[in-house]
């Protein structure tokens, strides 16, 4: 899990995010992003239209068991919504969420897989 917040403070760094719904969105529809998160307690309704958007630009979407406060730390920001774009950062990520072991992730679920 630490691997993930290292890898999103890298991907900031590289200027390879785009953080806040607003702007997540607005990448996601210009189809510059493979991948969006959302944090743990982001509220439900923003996490339903964060899912919206990713399934309408067909990138997938995880829920992380991250909170806002821990991402926050991982890339100097407070947000809950992180939309990533780049195919290698987003590949690796998705790998490290994917591998994270049942008792330390919640519900990180490919929006695509989910309704299959």
């Amino acid at each position: 899990m630490q691997k993930a917040l290292a890898l999103l403070g890298l991907a900031r760094r590289a200027g390879k995010l785009r953080y806040g719904y607003d702007t997540a969105a607005q990448a996601l529809r210009g189809g510059e992003c493979p991948l969006v998160l959302a944090a743990a307690d982001l509220s439900d309704k923003t996490k339903k239209n964060v899912r919206f958007e990713a399934e309408r630009a067909k990138a997938a979407f995880f829920e992380t068991a991250f909170t806002m406060e821990q991402i926050s730390a991982a890339i100097g920001k407070k947000t809950g919504v992180l939309a990533v774009c780049d195919a290698g950062f987003a590949g690796k990520l998705k790998q490290e969420l994917g591998a994270a072991g049942e008792s330390e992730r919640r519900d990180a679920v490919c929006a695509s897989d989910k309704d299959r």
